[in-house]
């Protein structure tokens, strides 16, 4: 990789984690999670209880006129559990494209920042060369371990499958864990198959954010004859560009269909631009995903 596209991804990096940063979200005071307590119910007040959780309203209605006595009650709040997320990074040769690196060096780095305000545990999977798993860590910690492997080359290109990663990730998972994973649709749709087989298999919220380079997914050109090799295979194309991109357009489709069909939340990011313009949707699909929603979603 360049030393130009090692700053680009390092420099948005940085910017996905200063604009999760200046969000004021976490376990203090917050514009998107309140205070991290979910009401449950009401109890009577029990010395040593917290005065400012009283029902005031409540305990006026508990007055009994003829004794001219009154209960106090006071609020009962689930706290919010800790959560654990599994990020699998893409780095395999398809990621190499153009600012597509950049762009899932910023997403990473934006989602990361959440989930280290949140207090949460990350277990890293680096999909490369060969499968790197960092367990254990905080957001920014991951935020480093991304950066540092991008900018020194280790373990990036290579050709790796997510059904050979099955196996770890199951180990990985445990209560109260989602999973995130960065990657493109340069898999055989057997591959999305097994996310969905997954998430029915551990309950696990799984989120995908499927990053592509504009030229991938659209035509440059309105028509030419063209040879292609493919990066992660000794295979090449020889043929009609129309013909090509209705190739492409069908796997798109299909994969699209087989996530929402499995009900794995996911999100089409194509390039840097995009993924800036698309911030709001990536922390919302992300802080959805951790609260265990799916959503449904027409289009990317």
């Amino acid at each position: 990789m360049s030393s130009s596209l090692c700053r680009l991804a390092r420099a948005y990096a940085r910017m996905g984690q200063t604009i999760a940063s200046s969000m004021e979200l976490g376990v203090s005071k917050s514009r998107l999670l309140g205070i991290g307590l979910e009401y449950a119910d009401f109890r009577e007040y029990q010395e040593g209880d917290d005065a400012k959780y009283i029902d005031w309203a409540l305990s006026a209605r508990s007055v009994d006129a003829n004794r001219g006595d009154y209960k106090l009650y006071t609020k009962v709040f689930h706290v919010e559990q800790l959560k654990k997320t599994v990020y699998v990074i893409d780095l395999s040769n398809s990621m190499l494209i153009e600012d597509k690196l950049a762009a899932e060096a910023y997403i990473a780095s934006l989602t990361l920042e959440l989930s280290h305000r949140l207090l949460d545990r990350v277990d890293l999977v680096l999909m490369g060369g060969k499968v790197e798993v960092y367990r254990g860590l905080r957001g920014r910690e991951a935020i480093r371990v991304i950066e540092n492997t991008l900018c020194r080359e280790i373990e990036i290109g290579g050709v790796q499958s997510i059904t050979a990663l099955s196996s770890i990730l199951r180990v990985l998972i445990g209560k109260n864990t989602q999973l995130v994973l960065i990657t493109d649709y340069a898999h055989d749709p057997e591959e999305y198959i097994v996310l969905g087989k997954l998430r029915r298999a551990t309950g696990t919220p799984i989120l995908v954010y499927l990053v592509v380079y504009k030229w991938e997914v659209e035509k440059p050109v309105d028509r030419a004859f063209l040879v292609l090799v493919d990066s992660e295979n000794p295979l090449s194309y020889t043929g009609d560009l129309d013909e090509l991109y209705r190739a492409v357009k069908t796997h798109v489709v299909y994969v699209k269909s087989i996530l929402a069909k499995s009900r794995v939340n996911h999100l089409e990011v194509v390039g840097l631009m995009d993924a800036t313009a698309k911030t709001v949707r990536i922390i919302d699909l992300y802080l959805k995903t951790r609260e265990r929603q799916v959503i449904q979603t027409p289009g990317s």
